[in-house]
């Protein structure tokens, strides 16, 4: 019996469900100018090439920052001061010289071509004197079990008299 076909059936539908999904969106702020930076993170199980937009909405219409889903758009606004950053699994919108009038509601629009999920959207309000500085990697933040925080506090511990050993 053949089993070609029913196991490329079957390996199909399970990269369509496993596609892209945007799992968080992020701001902060950063350096001197400030920058704005928004971290758009996503899951993605095909190698083809991402396309994405990033738009924000101050009254009723949003506008459009930049965007390669549609003809590689770049907003004359944000020509000097919107640049982005992209890995896989990450890509970043960063705009310069972030002011009261960037304030407003960000979207990052993510598609990736002959890939079987829709498009996928993620927003977050911007507020300026509500955003925290970016930081860098904790290791609380990494998810790190307890006890190996413990452990590498343990010389912390030692020179600071709280534990002999």
């Amino acid at each position: 019996m053949n089993y070609i076909l029913p196991l490329g059936i079957f390996f199909t539908v399970l990269q369509g469900s496993c596609g892209q999904k945007i799992t968080q969106l992020t701001a902060c702020i950063s350096g001197r100018g400030p920058t704005l930076r928004l971290d758009c993170r996503y899951l993605n199980s095909t190698n083809n090439k991402l396309r994405y937009e990033f738009k924000v909405k101050r009254n009723v219409q949003p506008e459009t920052i930049l965007s390669t889903i549609n003809l590689n758009f770049f907003n004359d606004k944000y020509h000097n001061r919107a640049s982005v950053y992209t890995e896989r699994g990450l890509v970043q919108l960063h705009i310069q010289r972030f002011n009261v009038s960037d304030v407003g509601q960000y979207t990052c629009s993510l598609d990736i071509p002959n890939d079987f999920s829709i498009n996928q959207t993620s927003t977050i309000t911007v507020h300026k004197d509500k955003l925290e500085r970016c930081g860098g990697v904790s290791t609380l933040m990494l998810n790190t079990p307890w006890p190996l925080i413990l452990f590498l506090l343990l010389p912390l511990l030692q020179a600071g008299g709280f534990l002999c050993l």
